[in-house]
């Protein structure tokens, strides 16, 4: 059967693991946030809607692709069903709660185990190129120095820091310090907090760093997969003159061998004439 990641190619199954992971870390984030805005969920949940619907989608076509196996795809895929439910948004536009509890959280905590399930089986094309890139060291570091640095700065510049107020505050401070853009408008006050402003600032250059040598190994792999093309493409046009060659050789033998029977002829005629013309003067 034709799976997903067999069709679509790398760039398709890119973007679609690139929403499951964005889904998958605002999800992490209400885990490990002190506090959240309303609004935040709300978005977050409208975001999760989104990504959700694609996951369906996604899931019905994989299950077109077994017409004559449902029963069996079903029971093979039925963890899948849980990455495409969308939970904040059904928590807070249909049932109306606005804050985050211990269920909750187990909740999420399952989806984000079907997510990762649900991203392995649609972006296998995906998953070997990162293998090759090493890419996902660069996505596992941004992601630990980003949840490590946003939580201890909200720890000890909330309450502190009249610029802290949330959660989201210190998201935002990291987010801009780590993409090196700095708008200056959350400063830290506290010595822990400038330690967390450094430590971003140090692995932007960390990232930087891996994002420019994937990117180099992307064009040298692209480069010496276009060289492997060429390589074999003149392999074989050179064994196909080899063997019109060979045959070419082969007639000429063919002709050298006529003509050599042909000379033989000429002198068996040769000698055939002169037999008759010693005949016919004994006569």
């Amino acid at each position: 059967m034709n799976e997903i990641n067999k069709r679509p190619g790398i760039i398709w199954q890119s973007i679609l693991v690139f929403l499951i992971v964005l889904d998958g870390i605002l999800l992490f984030l209400t885990l490990i946030s002190p506090n959240l805005k309303s609004t935040t969920i709300a978005n977050l949940g409208i975001f999760d809607l989104a990504v959700s619907i694609l996951l369906l989608f996604v899931f019905l076509w994989r299950m077109k692709q077994h017409q004559h196996e449902y029963p069996q795809f079903i029971k093979n895929n039925w963890k899948d069903i849980l990455a495409f439910i969308p939970i904040y948004f059904i928590s807070y536009y249909i049932f109306g709660l606005h804050d985050i509890g211990i269920i909750m959280k187990i909740i999420v905590v399952i989806k984000l185990a079907a997510l990762y399930i649900f991203s392995k089986k649609v972006g296998k094309e995906f998953i070997k190129y990162q293998e090759k890139t090493r890419l996902v060291y660069a996505l596992a570091f941004f992601l630990v120095v980003f949840f490590f640095c946003s939580y201890i700065f909200y720890l000890v510049e909330h309450g502190v820091n009249p610029e802290v107020s949330t959660f989201e505050d210190s998201i935002w401070f990291v987010l801009q310090t780590i993409t090196t853009v700095g708008y200056g408008d959350i400063i830290p006050v506290t010595g822990i907090g400038r330690l967390m402003g450094v430590i971003s600032m140090f692995s932007a250059l960390v990232l930087t760093s891996i994002i420019t040598s994937v990117a180099t190994f992307s064009l040298i792999e692209k480069f010496r997969k276009g060289t492997e093309a060429l390589t074999e493409k003149t392999g074989k046009y050179v064994e196909t003159m080899d063997e019109k060659l060979d045959h070419l050789n082969h007639r000429l033998d063919e002709l050298e061998k006529i003509d050599e029977i042909s000379k033989n002829l000429e002198e068996m005629k040769s000698e055939i004439e002169a037999l008759k013309q010693m005949i016919k003067d004994k006569k």
